[in-house]
């Protein structure tokens, strides 16, 4: 399982041009447990930390609103639920 994780954290490195590190997954993944603790896994922590950074670089947004964070990661669940 850590190696599954370590290569996620490699393959979003190389796609979003962002260093994922343990302490980034480590706040999402609180975040999840505290609002869906059904969907918290660590490697769905890391897709998403990887789909949020690829999308605020497409709308060139550094700080964004937590109703924007909410929102986006309604949408992030759906969207991951129906992949697996």
């Amino acid at each position: 399982m850590l190696s599954d994780i370590i290569n996620l954290m490699k393959n979003a490195n190389d796609q979003v041009g962002y260093d994922l590190n343990e302490a980034d997954i480590d706040a999402v993944l609180r975040y999840m447990q505290l609002n869906d603790p059904e969907n918290a896994t660590p490697e769905r922590a890391v897709r998403f930390l990887a789909t949020w950074k690829k999308t605020l670089r497409k709308r060139d947004i550094n700080s964004p609103l937590e109703a924007d964070l909410d929102k986006f990661y309604k949408e992030f669940i759906r969207n991951d639920l129906e992949q697996d």
